[in-house]
């Protein structure tokens, strides 16, 4: 795939990777109110209570002064998958846990607005908090279908990859949920990697400069 060749790309595709730039200036702006609401005690209660745990986890939140991104594009499904970046939330699995975490999707759909938010979460693989705190009885894990870890475990271990908020990957599931510092993350079908690069316009707005394959 040459530089110039997004247009090859199917349409909805094409304008996920044209926007993912914009929308990740957007997300680390929301992030930093979340770290502000939660360091200032606004988020009250058990909720509160698990963000300070977890965010004091959290990798500093830093950027390149460029920025850049990959994806992984699965030809057959036609989907797209965030992999990495230059900017922390870009490439931390804790980060893309909070981002799907049903307890905040109030507060994202306000900071990111609703549209933002829905792409983010389509484009962001899916990541679980890990963490012994019993589930709700006749809730499940929402992206799982499974009402316990345990049951996840037995339904699909090899789906999943478990790793701590250092990135270090570990296969024991009961250590991971007692020590709360480890994350789920779904083991994702390598297709055609891509990076992007963004800059800005004379207006200001972040827009997509280069998209190319990455390099084997």
């Amino acid at each position: 795939m040459k530089p110039d060749s997004i247009a090859q790309l199917p349409r909805p595709q094409r304008e996920a990777l044209e926007s993912a730039g914009y929308r990740m200036i957007r997300w680390v702006a929301a992030r930093e109110v979340l770290q502000a609401r939660v360091s200032k005690g606004r988020i009250a209660g058990p909720l509160g209570d698990f963000l300070t745990h977890w965010l004091s986890l959290a990798p500093a939140i830093e950027g390149g002064s460029e920025l850049w991104l990959s994806f992984d594009y699965a030809l057959e499904q036609a989907k797209l998958k965030l992999t990495g970046g230059s900017t922390t939330l870009a490439q931390s699995p804790l980060e893309q846990a909070l981002l799907h975490l049903p307890a905040l999707r109030p507060f994202w759909s306000q900071e990111l607005r609703q549209q933002h938010f829905e792409a983010l979460r389509s484009l962001v693989p899916q990541a679980w908090l890990l963490d012994a705190a019993g589930i709700p009885p006749g809730a499940v894990i929402q992206g799982l279908g499974t009402v316990s870890w345990e049951q996840t475990k037995q339904k699909g271990a090899k789906k999943w990859e478990i790793k701590n908020f250092k990135g270090q990957v570990s296969e024991d599931w009961a250590l991971s949920l007692a020590g709360r510092n480890s994350i789920l993350t779904s083991k994702q079908d390598s297709g055609l990697a891509l990076n992007a690069r963004y800059g800005q316009n004379k207006a200001g707005q972040v827009v997509l400069s280069i998209i190319e394959e990455a390099a084997p």
